[in-house]
């Protein structure tokens, strides 16, 4: 059955795409399910971390089920690509576990995650020209930016996919896994960032978008403000004393 699943190991947040037959594409409820999956994943304090995969190991996702945009049906839920844009304004770190295929709407949701791990079997698409559609979703105005500009032009213009290995040499990609193996490298990468200050976590990121969207002097006085904030937070005061104290921290998230 087409689903999406959600299991919680720890602080992070597992999110499954589940649709083999049709390569994990994405139809009936299951992008209004996804985006309620993940705006339960941001409202709870006990997750950190959240990591989207695709069931099996052949295809991450296919995007959107072209049946229903034929139809109509998709756009008859007013969803637009919602869904797949989302991670890109959650407070928490969403890492892609990019386990094959990963096309279309699945390559605007891969481009809004904050990290991508890719299976070496992985290719990601931009179908839009091919199909007579324009890439949006970030696509024409991001990806420039987090692969080569030339690269990406050509990803768009010509609609073939870019292989893995190659994803990773862009810097697309962060880290590069076997097959099988994208979605437990992932988990060691939101482990890492799990254990840190999620206050200090949030701020980063959120940071990193400001800086995106408004330019590096608009990031260097959110630095300075929220700096000064948050290293009279708990956060703060728990990491020193636990760097005195030659322990782990244990951070709470505390103001």
């Amino acid at each position: 059955m087409p689903e999406i699943t959600a299991q919680t190991e720890g602080a992070i947040r597992i999110l499954t795409i589940s649709n083999e037959p049709k390569r994990n594409a994405f139809e009936g409820t299951m992008a209004a399910d996804f985006l309620g999956h993940l705006n339960d994943a941001d409202g709870d304090a006990a997750v950190r971390v959240v990591v989207v995969t695709g069931a099996g190991d052949i295809a991450f996702s296919s995007g959107h089920d072209l049946n229903e945009i034929a139809s109509g049906a998709h756009a008859a839920t007013n969803l637009g690509e919602a869904p797949f844009l989302r991670p890109r304004d959650m407070t928490k770190p969403v890492i892609a576990a990019v386990n094959g295929h990963c096309y279309a709407a699945a390559l605007i949701l891969a481009l809004s995650c904050d990290l991508r791990v890719a299976s070496v079997n992985a290719t990601f698409g931009s179908p839009g020209a091919r199909l007579g559609m324009l890439p949006e979703g970030g696509q024409i105005g991001r990806l420039p930016r987090l692969m080569s500009s030339a690269r990406a032009l050509e990803l768009m213009l010509t609609a073939n996919p870019l292989p893995a290995d190659e994803a990773y040499r862009t810097g697309f990609v962060n880290r590069l896994a076997g097959q099988g193996e994208a979605l437990q490298e992932a988990l060691v990468l939101a482990r890492a960032i799990a254990k840190n200050a999620p206050s200090v976590v949030a701020a980063i990121k959120a940071g990193v978008i400001l800086g995106e969207r408004e330019g590096i002097e608009a990031a260097g006085a959110y630095e300075a403000t929220v700096a000064r904030r948050l290293e009279k937070a708990a956060d703060a005061r728990e990491g020193v004393s636990a760097f005195l104290e030659k322990r782990a921290p244990v951070f709470r998230g505390g103001a």
